[in-house]
């Protein structure tokens, strides 16, 4: 509950009042309550964002008369979805776990099934849901080892709230192991994938590589390397590569996306300081110059995914550095071989998958990933059938998102068929 005020009370939140009276459980636009089922479905965060959206859509085209609700707990999360959904599926904040907050919300909604995407656990909302007969469903459900300790700690008090859900639908194996060592009982605990990855490889539009390209200025008679969602010290570190790789290869092009915007100013002073020349996305889009330096500093969001498609050596961040790592499978959706650091518990299930079609390649270090990138930059050939691999190992993941329909409409049926 701690995060959850100091999120509410940051600068951004507090500058929204739309999010801020959410929070409260204060709304103003909601749809009344009416025959139709109604399904609230919550998404922390962007990435959670990205793994409900498939799931929603295609649970409307299966129950189009459903009212279909998402809340998320962050602005950046809210307008994600607003992006991404159509106009008839309510976003909302989700409210702060106190009691009457929870209270307002769940009366405004008057959910007939609550889903929760990734594991966030909230006694007092999922008391409140308990108390009103509504059932509840997790979905792409995590556990990390991290965090284990902590629900172990507080296990009187995190029982009741896994005694609220009717399915615990895991990311892998290893998410259901950690979830029963907890003490969730077995018999609630399924595992299904995570929806995030559904659909990703059919983003992977090659109109859009053309036009990147284009932009970039990129003709492929040169090798491309991105690092995307640097993280503190991979910033640097990334770029210090970057400068020993082109000292071999002079004609070497680096793209780096920093996870945190304020890394910018930082990348182009150290940048400066080196006189290696860059350009900014945004002056390139802009059309106020074209790609002359061999740097682009991307220092826009929503950039990343795309731009992947025009690299040769990519580095995923957040796995240098402690942080977990991020979504290494979105380079595998342009069929690009993935690097990355050691440290992956985050996405250890999507390491092991991409691992085991050798689409993917883990460096120690800074220096680890230096000395492979100076092997396959002599083979960027070899590199590309590695990145047959990587797409052939996202496509194992289909099919999470029809097995999720499939559960909301089991655990609905149970409840009511004859509403829908």
């Amino acid at each position: 509950m701690g995060s959850e005020i100091v999120s509410f009370l940051s600068r951004k939140s507090l500058k929204d009042p739309e999010f801020r009276k959410g929070r409260l459980g204060i709304y103003e636009n909601l749809p009344a309550a009416e025959k139709a089922v109604r399904i609230w479905f919550h998404a922390a965060s962007v990435g959670e964002v990205s793994g409900a959206v498939p799931t929603l859509l295609a649970l409307r085209e299966k129950l189009p008369q459903a009212a279909l609700f998402l809340s998320a707990g962050t602005p950046q999360g809210l307008q994600s979805a607003r992006d991404k959904l159509p106009e008839d599926v309510a976003v909302f904040p989700f409210p702060l776990d106190f009691p009457k907050c929870v209270s307002r919300t769940v009366a405004a909604v008057h959910p007939d099934l609550f889903v929760a995407f990734e594991t966030e656990f909230w006694p007092n909302f999922y008391r409140r849901l308990a108390d009103g007969g509504i059932p509840a469903l997790l979905l792409n459900g995590r556990v990390s080892e991290s965090s284990r300790p902590f629900y172990k700690a507080f296990y009187p008090l995190f029982r009741t709230v896994f005694d609220r859900f009717t399915l615990m639908a895991m990311h892998s194996e290893e998410d259901a192991e950690r979830a029963a060592s907890i003490g969730v009982p077995r018999e609630k605990l399924l595992v299904v994938g995570s929806s995030k990855y559904e659909g990703l490889a059919a983003k992977a539009d090659p109109d859009r590589a053309r036009f990147w390209k284009g932009l970039l200025g990129i003709s492929g008679k040169f090798p491309v390397m991105v690092g995307g969602s640097l993280r503190g010290v991979e910033c640097f570190q990334l770029m210090q590569v970057f400068e020993k790789l082109r000292a071999a290869s002079p004609e070497l092009v680096g793209i780096f996306v920093p996870r945190h915007l304020y890394n910018v100013s930082r990348m182009a002073k150290r940048l400066s300081e080196h006189h290696i020349g860059y350009d900014l996305l945004t002056d390139i889009e802009s059309g106020r110059r074209e790609r002359r330096a061999p740097v682009v500093l991307v220092d826009r969001m929503g950039a990343l995914f795309e731009i992947y498609s025009v690299g040769d050596l990519i580095f995923c961040g957040g796995t240098i550095e402690p942080v977990g790592g991020h979504n290494i499978l979105e380079p595998a959706a342009w069929g690009k071989a993935v690097f990355y650091g050691p440290h992956l518990k985050k996405v250890l299930h999507e390491h092991r998958i991409l691992r085991s079609f050798g689409g993917s390649f883990k460096a120690v270090d800074a220096e680890d990933l230096l000395s492979q990138w100076e092997e396959w930059i002599a083979n960027i050939g070899g590199l590309e059938e590695r990145g047959v691999r990587a797409r052939q190992a996202l496509e194992t993941l289909r099919g999470v998102v029809d097995r999720q329909v499939g559960l909301i409409v089991r655990v609905l049926d149970t409840r009511q068929p004859e509403r829908y």
